[in-house]
């Protein structure tokens, strides 16, 4: 990639986050008195994309930007106040806008007259002709030609913070006839005074061609236009070269910079410190190639530790000691590694006061979306394929869940409707939730309609949470109507299947009247894991260590079996499942010796509820880097994925919520034992024995 390919990556990288805040601000416009701050926002947002289509020459975006820029200018001036209809306006203006620059970032002419009608009505609001030259001045300019121009150009400091560069205007007045540049180095400090950040250098500059038009020569400035010292005349088509002013002449005429070369040192870098950037950007795919060799040096690291260990003993203090701090410093690495791809939700949730906007007109329902969590940290990986379900799932809430405004006023609701997302952490994961204050599910209605679509029989007994979970089967829905917001029965279903490809689930909770709630409930992190290594029947699994509450030694006298064959204890009051790992992995006994006494690990899943699972052994505690059994293999209940150990093999992650929906065969051998005795708490906080 040449120079020039790497300043328009970055130029569209800019274009993506001014577009994203954009869309943040626009929505909360309304007509009457705006906040002076959201205005600015917007109209920068315009003016710098402006900026870079000039410079990258992407003439029709500048040209758009322009009429745009106009408009905001005279609104945020008060001279143009915001009607009804106007902040619609704005954000169908930055639809457009957000086109025409994914059209300049590919290469491809945009859609022909795409902006033709947002233009007449701008320019109609502005007073500005109804042509692309603008004004009747600058029209009038236009229309002169001359045989060159004197060009004094001295950037401010201000230019190249905003990562502007004069080379491209200078390449950029290059292709526009023959130019003669002479550079003013006057200002320059020592080199002990320089500051790096400060421009001193300026710029004298003779551009000579046919029918040069000054429209042209000023719309390769007009990005930087209030950044830098600019004056620009016409040179007299007659007059010889060797008649006008020598260029060394003329350079020695410009005015000093801005930061002389006997300015104090101290205050330049005082200036420097605070305008310093404290962020790069770096391409994702080098993140990820990192992410991936630190998970390598883990998987390294512990099948060193793994067999080095077994060769020192208690002579060998200092070389333990070194094992200790290698496997330290390595965690220390791949949890800063790990942090680079961790990112904020809120540039996921901001997308969506928009999308509820424009819904809530499409349906005639008032809505308001209450936003919490926004600084909640995920991977990024997992962020880019949340944008889809999420959208889906709060069109569903809005569309099916929320009543209209008669219907909420007839039931003694507020007219109008919330629609929540939230995110939280817990146990190592992630919870989002999307909740609404509607109509809830119908449990009535929605079991009838799996029976009309032949999904369940209609003999068949359900739970509350097992009607509740018919909505995500392909081809169910409840909306009486075909619409392009739903009701073609597909959606629910996908969503499910996108979140389950991330190894996270969703679930939804409902009270009839009262409104619904979706959770989605997904890793933190696709890399790594802390996990407690198990042992059952000679097969290690490991545990993922922040579902682990304890770990107790079952009393016989505490364990109760159940008609259906499975097995509960009871620990201080409370009743908790057992599950045998040995029997829900289908793992065959036979020649493996029975334990003295088997463990219980009490776990807890993401939504509260705990459960004890049965193993043999604990055998500590141990970091593990996650591949993806599903991308390799196929998925398996009750499994997470998998990990490669310290003795090379590799190892299944179980998943506790997969287990604890599971209907695991019976395998209760060993769980009691010969020698009763009370209830013994062996480990607590997910600490090993």
């Amino acid at each position: 990639m040449n120079e020039l390919e790497q300043f328009k990556q970055t130029f569209f990288e800019e274009c993506d986050e001014l577009l994203q805040r954009f869309e943040e601000v626009a929505v909360t416009l309304v007509a009457g008195a705006n906040d002076a701050e959201v205005l600015d926002d917007i109209f920068r947002t315009v003016h710098s994309i402006k900026a870079g289509a000039g410079a990258f020459k992407f003439q029709r975006l500048a040209t758009y930007c322009h009429e745009f820029e106009n408009y905001m200018d005279l609104v945020r001036g008060g001279k143009l106040q915001l009607v009804e209809g106007d902040p619609d306006l704005v954000v169908q203006a930055g639809d457009i806008l957000q086109d025409l620059v994914n059209a300049a970032r590919v290469g491809v002419e945009a859609e022909a007259a795409l902006e033709d009608d947002i233009l007449e009505i701008l320019r109609n609001k502005t007073g500005a002709p109804q042509s692309q030259g603008g004004s009747d001045d600058t029209a009038e300019v236009s229309a002169v030609t001359t045989s060159g121009f004197s060009i004094k150009f001295r950037p401010h400091r201000a230019m190249y913070e905003t990562a502007n560069e004069p080379q491209l205007l200078l390449h950029a007045l290059a292709s526009l006839g023959e130019m003669t540049v002479s550079t003013d180095h006057q200002a320059l400090p020592d080199l002990i005074k320089l500051d790096p950040l400060e421009g001193y250098l300026a710029w004298s500059i003779e551009l000579r061609g046919e029918g040069i038009a000054e429209d042209s020569v000023r719309e390769v400035f007009e990005f930087v236009d209030g950044d830098c010292d600019l004056e620009i005349s016409a040179l007299d088509a007659g007059v010889d070269e060797a008649d006008s002013a020598p260029v060394e002449s003329q350079a020695a005429e410009i005015e000093p910079a801005i930061v002389p070369g006997n300015a104090p040192a101290a205050d330049a870098k005082t200036v420097a410190a605070a305008t310093q950037s404290t962020s790069i950007r770096v391409d994702l795919e080098r993140i990820d190639r990192l992410v991936d060799m630190v998970g390598e040096l883990v998987i390294a690291q512990a099948m060193a530790l793994d067999s080095l260990s077994e060769l020192v003993d208690i002579r060998h203090v200092n070389q333990l000691q070194a094992l200790e701090d290698l496997t330290m410093r390595t965690r220390q690495l791949q949890e800063g590694v790990m942090a680079v791809r961790m990112q904020p939700l809120k540039a996921l949730f901001s997308r969506f006061p928009r999308v509820v906007r424009d819904l809530s007109k499409k349906l005639e329902k008032n809505v308001r979306l209450e936003l919490e969590g926004e600084a909640t940290e995920v991977d990024k990986t997992i962020i880019e394929e949340l944008s889809d379900p999420l959208t889906h799932m709060i069109r569903n809430c809005m569309d099916h869940g929320l009543e209209t405004p008669v219907e909420r006023t007839e039931s003694g609701k507020p007219e109008q409707g919330v629609v929540k997302l939230s995110a939280e952490h817990r146990n190592g994961r992630i919870l989002i939730r999307v909740a609404d204050d509607g109509r809830g599910l119908s449990l009535t209605k929605v079991r009838q309609k799996a029976i009309d679509n032949g999904l369940i029989d209609e003999s068949a007994e359900l739970s509350k949470e097992e009607i509740e979970a018919l909505i995500f089967m392909p081809g169910f829905s409840t909306a009486s109507e075909i619409s392009d917001v739903s009701g073609r029965g597909v959606g629910m279903d996908v969503v499910r299947r996108n979140i389950q490809k991330l190894g996270g689930r969703v679930t939804v909770e409902s009270d009839e009247g009262k409104g619904s709630t979706f959770t989605l409930a997904l890793p933190l992190t696709l890399a790594v894991l802390d996990g407690m290594l198990i042992s059952v029947a000679g097969e290690r699994f490991v545990v993922p260590l922040s579902t682990i509450v304890e770990t107790v030694c079952p009393d016989p006298s505490a364990i109760r079996q159940l008609p259906d064959g499975g097995s509960v204890m009871s620990i201080r009051g409370e009743t908790i499942r057992l599950i045998d790992v040995c029997g829900a992995m289908s793992i065959d006994r036979s020649g493996q010796p029975e334990p003295l006494r088997k463990l219980a690990v009490i776990v807890e899943t993401e939504f509260g509820r705990r459960i004890g699972l049965v193993v043999d052994e604990l055998l500590g505690q141990q970091q593990v880097v996650i591949k993806s059994l599903e991308a390799n293999y196929r998925s398996i209940p009750g499994v997470a994925g998998t990990a490669i150990l310290g003795d090379g093999r590799v190892r299944l992650i179980l998943d506790i919520d997969g287990l604890s929906s599971m209907d695991v065969p019976r395998h209760d051998a060993g769980l009691q034992t010969k020698s009763p005795s009370d209830t013994n708490r062996v480990a607590s906080g997910g600490q090993s024995v």
